[in-house]
């Protein structure tokens, strides 16, 4: 890479901050081990083998999303102080540890220890380490960043319900537990150790790969602390956590959270035994899974460049608006026979169409926090939030699942779970950025020169 200077053209390294995204985006795919769609692949052998409820087994589900909401909190703050490299290597390592015990599961309190443990890992603290791990490394950039970073958890659930429907139907569920587990660990605890870095300033760099501090005249730092559209594209907002909570937005941004975990979260479990229970084949549902993840993991690229263009907020809007009238239409296809007047084909079309309008929820979502409240106590900000998003996301599977036990049909989490999804499109317009309490001038720039000792 070139960048032009004072005496030309000059070569650069690389940005470090990309090989952080790339490590992001393999812990994502980690964190895609324990998906509700994993989950389901294994619902129908395990509940045929030892008579469990769908509801039984979603449970897991929620345990493992609750306790990661309660412990978000304590890791929130290690990542923001002592940085996510060791926090993601030890919770990778405890995460496939509880994926390959589930090979020997014979009670039902092992399936909620062992996966929900390993739900608890990636919900709590891997999704908290790329969000916040990406945040830290760029700003101006962060859209396409956080986008790539996030397409992880997409390519995971487009690839593992394959691997794993194949590994169970060769080698039984048993081993396909422990082949998930293993693979989870490969992919991305030694890189993790190996590359995972806190922030830029620790290693002597700057956000987006900008010329470190070191190398910059002392004409060039004046032009750039007073050039009003570097400094407005460059700065980040300061807030403490205790700053942040004090403030609407805050709390209007942790609704919108729990309003598209729920109906997310929901689908991803239930549309696999939902597409089977209305007489599509296991073979013919699980393409519909992988391809609803590869269009998210689509959706998460083209939004993430598309927010450094135009408002969050509207992009968002837009996003879950579109996604629930979809998923409106495809529960519909389904439930009234079109699918077989269409053909199969018009899943694929649905799902697609879905995945790539929700999949840049996660990456918006991380998106607002950090454009809103900073890098500062972002760890730490998010952490605070988890027990309320976390709880919307185990609630969202459970609740479909117990809808069926009790009524024999999805229709009314379906019809829920679309009108959750107009319902956030309309909060999300509402958005205001918060008031910070300081004086404009007291706020940091990162390119001001701090006094003369």
């Amino acid at each position: 890479m070139f960048r032009k200077t004072s005496e030309g053209w000059t070569l650069q390294k690389p940005f470090y901050g990309w090989i952080i995204v790339g490590v992001a985006f393999l812990i994502g795919m980690t964190e895609a081990g324990v998906f509700q769609n994993i989950l389901a692949v294994f619902l129908k052998p395990m509940s045929g083998e030892f008579g469990w409820s769908r509801a039984t087994v979603a449970g897991a589900v929620f345990l493992g999303s609750l306790f990661a909401g309660i412990t978000a909190p304590l890791i929130g703050p290690l990542v923001d102080r002592h940085g996510p490299r060791m926090v993601a290597f030890f919770g990778i390592l405890v995460l496939s540890a509880g994926l390959v015990s589930l090979s020997s599961l014979k009670k039902i309190w092992q399936l909620y220890l062992f996966f929900g443990m390993g739900r608890m890992i990636a919900m709590g603290l891997l999704g908290l380490v790329v969000s916040v791990s990406v945040s830290n490394w760029f700003i101006r950039r962060r859209g396409r960043a956080m986008g790539i970073a996030w397409l992880g958890p997409r390519v995971g659930g487009a690839s593992l319900p394959v691997f794993t429907q194949f590994m169970i139907l060769s080698f039984g569920w048993r081993t396909a537990w422990i082949a998930l587990g293993v693979l989870v660990f490969c992919l991305s605890a030694i890189p993790a150790v190996i590359f995972l870095r806190r922030r830029p300033e620790d290693v002597g760099l700057l956000p987006d790969g900008e010329p470190p501090i070191n190398k910059k005249s002392e004409d060039n730092i004046e032009s750039m602390a007073n050039d009003p559209n570097l400094s407005a594209e460059i700065s980040d907002p300061e807030w403490t956590r205790a700053q942040a909570v004090r403030t609407p937005t805050f709390w209007v941004v942790t609704l919108l959270n729990c309003l598209l975990l729920f109906p997310g979260a929901g689908v991803n479990f239930n549309i696999f035994p939902f597409l089977t229970d209305n007489g599509v084949s296991e073979a013919s549902a699980i393409p519909a899974l992988s391809i609803m993840a590869l269009s998210g993991a689509a959706g998460s690229l083209l939004w993430g460049f598309l927010v450094e263009r135009f408002r969050t907020k509207y992009i968002l809007a837009i996003e879950v608006i579109v996604g629930g009238l979809v998923l409106l239409a495809f529960f519909l296809t389904v439930k009234t026979g079109l699918i077989w007047t269409l053909g199969l084909g018009i899943i694929y079309i649905c799902v697609g169409i879905y995945g790539i309008f929700v999949g840049g929820v996660l990456p918006l979502l991380s998106i607002l926090w950090a454009e809103f409240f900073g890098r500062n106590a972002l760890g730490s900000i998010q952490g605070f939030v988890s027990p309320f998003r976390l709880t919307a996301n185990a609630t969202g599977p459970i609740f479909g699942a117990l809808c069926f036990d009790f009524f024999g049909s999805y229709t009314f989490p379906f019809w829920m779970f679309s009108m959750f999804y107009l319902l956030s499109g309309l909060i999300a317009l509402s958005l205001k950025p918060p008031r910070h309490p300081l004086p404009k001038e007291e706020i940091v720039n990162p390119f001001q020169q701090g006094p003369e000792i």
